[in-house]
């Protein structure tokens, strides 16, 4: 099964996704699945690297060179953001430009969150930067951060991190901690709009039998909190996609 199937993609979602370890690659795999016959917008509320010819079809940078490109515009993937920073990092968009944009696409896939590309992560008060206009929010986790030590090489802003844990520096990351990321409101699915999806990532670095227990417990907590409405676990590195409700 696809990951646009298993996700289950409608027509004119406007998704955003947020979380660590797979975000970027999620979004990339998942736009260039639904490009054909359609045009696909992918694009940051925050900033991300600038894609390569791999990833999209069609680049514009600036107002003025996203007026010129629709003038003429193809089914494909397209890439948006209103500068390139100095680290070929990708300028986002303004929460408040994207209803504009939805009358040239089909979909439109937002990264809208931050995590310096480290495993998990905790969130301050401006983040997640998720626009009004979301129908659909896909929160990415990896399953390889459990293990690790709570340190700046492990964890993205780790004061918060510990605050949202209820954990110290140094401890080492458990089912626990990832529950409370996961579920706590202050957490992966904070600012969230539309129906919510958690995708577990990189199944293939962690044992199977505590990969069924993490799953067994995250199950039994969404029964209690109804957070969720779709739970999926895979690999995207191997295109191996798993739903489990």
């Amino acid at each position: 099964m696809s990951l646009k199937e298993i996700i289950g993609i409608k027509n004119n979602s406007i998704i955003s996704i947020v979380g660590c370890g797979g975000k970027t690659t999620l979004m990339y795999l998942l736009a260039n699945e639904l490009k054909t016959d359609n045009k696909v917008l992918v694009s940051t509320t925050t900033k991300i690297f600038s894609p390569t010819k791999d990833e999209v079809d069609y680049l514009a940078i600036g107002e003025n060179e996203y007026n010129s490109m629709k003038v003429n515009m193809k089914n494909g993937v397209y890439a948006y953001g209103k500068s390139i920073s100095k680290e070929n990092k990708l300028i986002g968009i303004e929460k408040n430009f994207i209803k504009t944009l939805t009358k040239d696409f089909k979909y439109i896939l937002l990264e809208a969150d931050g995590s310096k590309r480290k495993p998990i992560k905790g969130w301050n008060d401006t983040e997640p930067v998720i626009c009004k206009e979301t129908n659909l929010t896909i929160g990415v986790m990896t399953v390889e951060s459990l293990g690790l030590e709570i340190n700046d090489d492990n964890v993205h802003r780790v004061c918060e991190f510990n605050s949202l844990t209820n954990s110290f520096p140094g401890e080492i990351i458990n089912i626990n901690h990832f529950l409370k990321v996961i579920f706590n409101n202050e957490g992966l699915f904070k600012y969230s709009k539309g129906k919510r999806i958690l995708f577990l990532n990189k199944m293939e670095k962690i044992d199977e039998n505590n990969l069924k227990l993490l799953i067994k417990e995250i199950i039994k907590r969404n029964e209690k909190d109804k957070l969720l409405d779709k739970i999926i676990y895979g690999s995207l590195k191997n295109k191996i996609y798993n739903k489990i409700i």
